[in-house]
């Protein structure tokens, strides 16, 4: 995550979902929420898809959420930045973040950038440790296999390794992930899908959620087995609500 895509219209998603998988008005359990940012010093000209705040593509946005509309409204037009969001009431009530750079240096080894990520994620764990639903916010999503954890550009993304302890303590999951180039974001999704299930096969019913708006993304859930019938109703009735009647989110199962 950059802090100059806060804000934009993959962000207003991605907190709707985040609201919506773990709460609903009326309807129990709340699960508590944790946020791991991967925060990522800006590199790009990217965040620029803004324009759902203004008229007329508002019309196409502001019902599905009004209140959180409003509150990226405020963000992007204020001080634009991970710390805004936290403090925009975007989150659910009682959310813990960790949103301590990661960024390694070029003149750093193999060794001591291993020891600086392993550092990192320990405390990312302190953070989140009692929150029930934890959230991945890699700018990049998933690591491709060319990737290595202390390789220059690693900060940008989330390794299956990162995962392992959450899994290990009971926590469910929700992972970013944006979509790479040469083949269809279906197949991407289903690979993805695949892959997880295979290094995972104590998790039940993984799936993802497909955002359609901005630059195309996937939030693959991993749930515990006490929260996966509840999780995948919360995914079905997101789609049922104007989110889905409107296209912005679609779900994938793999089957």
């Amino acid at each position: 995550m950059q802090d100059r895509y806060a804000g934009d219209v993959g962000d207003f998603g991605k907190y709707a979902l985040l609201n919506r998988l773990c709460s609903e008005p009326g309807r129990a359990p709340v699960l508590s929420l944790g946020v791991l940012w991967y925060h990522f010093a800006d590199v790009s000209n990217d965040g620029r898809h803004i324009s759902y705040l203004e008229a007329p593509r508002c019309r196409e946005f502001r019902p599905c959420a009004p209140d959180l509309w409003e509150q990226m409204h405020v963000v992007v037009h204020g001080d634009r930045s991970i710390a805004a969001v936290e403090a925009s009431g975007a989150l659910p009530d009682g959310t813990a973040c960790y949103s301590e750079p990661l960024v390694f240096e070029p003149q750093e080894s193999r060794a001591d950038r291993e020891t600086k990520r392993g550092r990192w994620l320990e405390a990312g764990r302190r953070a989140v440790r009692r929150r029930q639903l934890i959230f991945f916010d890699p700018n990049n999503g998933f690591a491709p296999d060319k990737v290595c954890p202390h390789h220059q550009e690693a900060p940008k993304y989330v390794f299956y390794g990162d995962l392992d302890w959450h899994i290990d303590v009971g926590q469910s999951l929700v992972v970013y992930h944006h979509f790479g180039m040469g083949d269809s974001h279906e197949n991407q999704i289903d690979a993805k899908l695949e892959a997880l299930r295979a290094r995972f096969p104590r998790v039940p019913g993984i799936f993802a959620l497909r955002y359609r708006r901005g630059t195309a993304r996937a939030y693959f859930v991993l749930p515990m087995p006490e929260h996966a019938e509840l999780l995948a109703a919360r995914a079905r009735r997101l789609l049922a609500s104007e989110w889905g009647r409107r296209g912005h989110f679609d779900l994938r199962i793999y089957e």
